[in-house]
């Protein structure tokens, strides 16, 4: 490894990416590690990190939720997904990291460039790459070491021997200690007792031993119905769990538990420890049988439990118990939605009056009202993601965040995609309008009825019981590919029930993956946002949340479609009508229908009233 003198002397003022990467380049130096290897990821490999946990935001610059970066004494390279190749292009320019495009064809992979700097490495030399072990998730991890088998001892991985930020970023956060609360039996629909019960069936624990021992955050929250603050936007607790046959140990900071929450606990037959005890699980919580440790456990947890006779990595059986909403968790939703829509009326109305009277806004004025207007509301917690007020050309960025210094300024042209959602203490949503601020290019009109014609389709569609979600993305697509477009997210994630507003197991999207490869079921929440962004110039995304309905059966087999769970209207003025299908305008008709019919009730105002009956008048059929 070769460092030039400048590098040796770390600057003191650690301020930019160019003086952390400089700094983080002479540690590795110091410990003869060639590659560094920094995920965005915390030890539970959750999608918002806790502050502590964002290295790779910290040392590169990019602040897209998604990305990697690796390190080496000359270069240093960073891989994020389609939906931040414009932030990320921005934020890197003035950074030593190289935009790695993540998914094109002409982009290598992270394994293929270590493979190659392997290669090159110097003869009889090992290229050492290392790793924070708690934010390496062991998949990952195995994936890099499968890829870099054919190596041999070229190549050596390996956890590095301490965390270096916790050195070189001097004002680094500690642990988040937000106080756990009981989610409502009313709310939750199921007990923790039965949940847990569920989850050895799945595992066959029986009373001759075994345990299980999950991390992700979402799963804890969804399984001992508690929630909490340690992540932003997601009601998650900072913990891991063990479930043994006969109980269960929940590894979470005691200064959180409230004696409520303690009871509650108890009563579920669970039992607390330290979180940091999770390193000593094999030697001191479990007893015979095998170790069950969920897929996407960090490293550092899998090096702790190598000590237990029987460790088997298994996929959680718990997402796909979660995905599958019961009774109470649907009129969650249906509750919150309509709270949602009560906000969106609300703001959509005073937005029109702003641009109308000539008012300045930015884009950060659109996401202070708006956040104000839903905290109004009954039962809100929070918001469930950063909200995305885009104007103009910032609509093309597909997961853009207006910050203060840089705000667009909102003019009466053009379009403005806000993307937002809320997280309440019964349900969690998630929803994107696009909105006409004045007059619109052809272009962007025939773009926004193209993507509602898409969002439609998909919408108002039939699909054989047991479809999945690499189906039913061709049902939105082909009526954006039929004129030449497309988009590089996917079409639908599914949401949580006060959890996360990204959950899995299942995706709607045209790529073959795991996630698209699932069959949907009656029950699954998940969302429905096709778009279209032109860089540069605008971007159009529309997005409702649907709940799969039962199958029908038919001579032919069983169908299923969707309910929209979202209530609020579709802006009609950027609609170019003979782009819309006869049935199309019918299914826009009905749902504004629906929409008025259901928020008209709760608006006290009686402006908004008048709004929301405009907004919603029937297009011509």
């Amino acid at each position: 490894m070769e460092f030039t003198a400048s590098l040796m002397n770390t600057p003191k003022d650690l301020t930019t990416p160019a003086a952390r990467t400089a700094a983080l380049r002479e540690w590795m130096y110091a410990h003869a590690i060639d590659a560094f290897i920094v995920p965005t990821a915390d030890p539970h490999d959750s999608e918002y990190l806790p502050d502590r946990w964002k290295t790779r935001e910290w040392l590169t610059g990019f602040t897209g939720s998604a990305g990697l970066a690796l390190l080496t004494a000359d270069e240093g390279w960073l891989w994020t997904d389609s939906r931040y190749f414009l932030q990320a292009a921005e934020q890197l320019r003035p950074t030593p990291y190289r935009l790695m495009r993540d998914g094109e064809p002409d982009t290598p992979t992270l394994a293929e460039v270590l493979g190659t700097l392997c290669g090159q490495s110097a003869a009889n030399r090992t290229f050492t790459v290392s790793f924070v072990a708690e934010t390496m998730p062991v998949t990952l991890l195995g994936e890099l070491q499968q890829a870099l088998a054919g190596k041999g001892s070229a190549c050596r991985l390996c956890p590095a021997p301490e965390d270096p930020f916790d050195n070189l970023w001097s004002d680094r956060p500690g642990l988040p200690a937000a106080p756990v609360v009981v989610q409502a039996e009313s709310d939750a629909g199921v007990t923790a007792a039965e949940k847990l019960d569920a989850v050895r069936a799945a595992l066959q624990l029986t009373d001759e031993g075994g345990a299980c021992l999950l991390g992700d955050l979402s799963e804890i929250a969804w399984l001992l119905n508690i929630r909490g603050g340690d992540v932003d936007y997601n009601p998650f607790v900072l913990s891991y769990l063990l479930i043994a046959p006969a109980g269960a140990t929940l590894f979470v900071g005691a200064q959180k538990l409230s004696p409520a929450v303690k009871d509650h606990l108890r009563a579920n037959r669970v039992e607390t420890a330290p979180y940091e005890a999770v390193m000593r699980v094999a030697e001191d919580f479990c007893d015979g049988g095998p170790l069950y440790v969920a897929e996407g456990m960090n490293c550092a947890v899998a090096e702790a439990v190598k000590s237990h006779p029987d460790v088997r990595y298994v996929p959680s059986p718990v997402p796909a118990m979660r995905a599958v909403k019961n009774e109470a968790e649907v009129a969650g939703f249906r509750r919150a939605m309509l709270r949602d829509g009560v906000a969106m009326v609300r703001f959509l109305r005073r937005l029109d009056e702003a641009m109308a009277q000539g008012q300045t806004l930015t884009e950060c004025d659109v996401d202070t009202l708006l956040t104000a207007l839903r905290a109004e509301g009954d039962r809100y917690c929070s918001l469930s993601f950063p909200t995305i007020a885009a104007y103009g050309p910032n609509g093309a960025i597909v997961h853009y965040e207006a910050e203060p210094e840089t705000a667009a300024v909102l003019r009466p042209k053009g379009l403005l995609l806000l993307d937002s959602g809320a997280q309440y203490e019964d349900g969690t949503t998630d929803i994107t309008r696009t909105i006409a601020l004045g007059p619109l290019t052809e272009e962007e009109r025939r773009a926004y009825t193209l993507v509602l014609s898409a969002h439609i389709a998909l919408a108002m569609g039939r699909y054989p019981e047991g479809a999945v979600g690499l189906q039913i993305d061709a049902a939105a697509r082909r009526y954006l590919w039929n004129h030449g477009y497309d988009f590089g997210h996917g079409t639908g994630h599914g949401v949580g029930s006060r959890l996360g507003v990204h959950e899995g197991p299942h995706q709607i999207r045209k790529n073959v993956r795991g996630c698209t490869m699932v069959p949907f079921r009656a029950g699954m929440v998940v969302t429905n946002e096709p778009g279209v962004y032109v860089a540069g110039r605008f971007g159009v995304r529309l997005e409702n949340v649907l709940l799969a309905l039962p199958p029908e059966s038919t001579p032919f087999g069983s169908f299923f479609g969707f309910e929209t769970l979202t209530l609020c209207p579709f802006d009609l003025r950027p609609v170019d009508s003979s782009l819309l299908p006869p049935e199309q305008v019918r299914w826009l008709n009905d749902y504004h229908a629906q929409v008025r019919q259901r928020l008209l009730p709760l608006l006290s105002d009686e402006a908004d009233r008048r709004w929301l009956q405009q907004a919603t008048s029937p297009l011509p059929a």
